[in-house]
């Protein structure tokens, strides 16, 4: 791109936006609007936080596996946690100061606090890149060397904008994004921009991603965004990363900007996002009330000597309930399918079927799907049978 040319107009259709921000409003507003316990909402939480520092660093190349990135946001947690950074890798670090840089924005960008300024995004910086990003860097300074970034296999290599002129951009840069003009935009819309001007700009020598992904966090915070938690696009922009950076630097081939792919992009994935977080309220309450009514089923009568469910199709049902935990608890798919031969095989079926033949096993399955309690059905792909809940139970029970 020609910084000679540089300017924060841009071109945006906001014609195909619609339908996704009507979607955002309406997950946003289904999900404010649940009550639930305190418990739930400390796990989603916990969740959404872990997700979002494992996919911004991940973007940066950062290998530490979701489990892995739990446990080192763990030790903020702990008072000694900064004892041991000497020995910590860059790796663990990263996560560690993703973590923090978090919890600052979380506490700085709550609603109707003052709007983000330079001295904010410094501040992230120096969280985000102290000890562990320290080639050509400096933690909380603006850069004083050109850089070059991105691949041909992603769209082309970027260069950021002349040293010389950061202090200048970025005091243009606040201006822009607090401006009246954004802050007649959409909050997803604005908190994109944001992300995508300052990405562009590449004021430092490292954490650039880090640092753009966090504003467009803070952003949605302190405009109401934060749909029980604290709540960005990192992980979405992880999931989809060539797609991500390819956006990016496509958006940059002309100027003024053609923003409009990143902004598409970033609105239908926010409105994913949102919807996640839905299924995973949805799917705490449907186990919760089909539990419930299982406890019906087995206590009503539906002869002199028969419940509707007696006491192995219960204990079988609520074990099948605790079995189905999808794997990815924001997905669509609400119980996860269990392969015939898996539930064969398992120890605790075995022990409850010991003294009955494995007929009865498959006459009880027959029968459970018959009441409608759960979908039991050939899967071409394993070449078996799998069984999962149906918790269209719950409107009949």
């Amino acid at each position: 791109m020609d910084w000679e040319k540089f300017s924060f107009e841009y071109h945006l259709d906001q014609q195909g936006l619609i339908q996704d921000l009507i979607s955002i409003e309406a997950y946003k507003e289904a999900s404010l609007n649940l009550v639930f316990p305190q418990e739930w909402q400390s796990q989603l939480d916990k969740l959404n936080r872990v997700r979002a520092v494992r996919g911004t660093t991940a973007i940066e190349g950062n290998p530490l596996s979701e489990a892995e990135v739990a446990q080192q946001m763990e030790y903020l947690e702990q008072k000694t946690h900064n004892s041991d950074r000497k020995t910590a890798t860059k790796e663990q670090l990263q996560i560690r100061n993703a973590g923090e840089a978090q919890a600052w924005v979380r506490q700085r960008f709550r609603p109707n606090n003052p709007p983000i300024g330079l001295r904010d995004i410094l501040t992230m910086h120096e969280m985000i890149t102290r000890d562990s990003d320290t080639d050509d860097n400096i933690p909380g300074k603006l850069r004083s060397l050109s850089v070059i970034v991105g691949t041909e296999e992603l769209g082309g290599v970027h260069r950021g904008a002349p040293h010389e002129r950061l202090p200048r951009l970025m005091k243009e840069y606040i201006n822009f994004i607090n401006s009246r003009r954004l802050e007649s935009l959409h909050s997803v819309i604005r908190a994109l921009l944001a992300h995508f001007y300052l990405v562009t700009i590449h004021p430092f020598g490292d954490g650039n991603g880090r640092v753009s992904r966090l504003v467009e966090a803070g952003i949605l915070f302190q405009l109401g965004y934060n749909v029980r938690g604290f709540y960005g696009l990192s992980n979405y922009f992880y999931r989809h990363e060539q797609k991500y950076k390819s956006i990016l630097q496509q958006c940059r081939q002309s100027q003024p900007f053609d923003v409009t792919p990143f902004i598409r992009f970033g609105v239908a994935g926010f409105a994913s996002e949102l919807k996640g977080i839905n299924n995973f309220v949805k799917a705490k309450i449907n186990r919760l009330v089909y539990r419930t009514m299982l406890i019906s089923a087995r206590d009503k009568r539906v002869g002199t000597r028969r419940r509707l469910l007696n006491q192995r199709e219960y204990n079988l049902l609520n074990f099948l309930l605790s079995e189905t935990e999808p794997s990815d608890p924001f997905s669509d798919t609400p119980s996860r399918r269990i392969e015939l031969l898996e539930l064969l095989q398992n120890r605790y079926l075995q022990s409850a079927y010991q003294n009955v033949t494995r007929r009865t096993f498959h006459r009880e399955l027959i029968r459970l799907r018959d009441l409608g309690f759960i979908k039991f059905t050939p899967d071409d792909a394993v070449q078996d049978w799998v069984v999962e809940l149906d918790f269209e139970a719950i409107s009949k029970y």
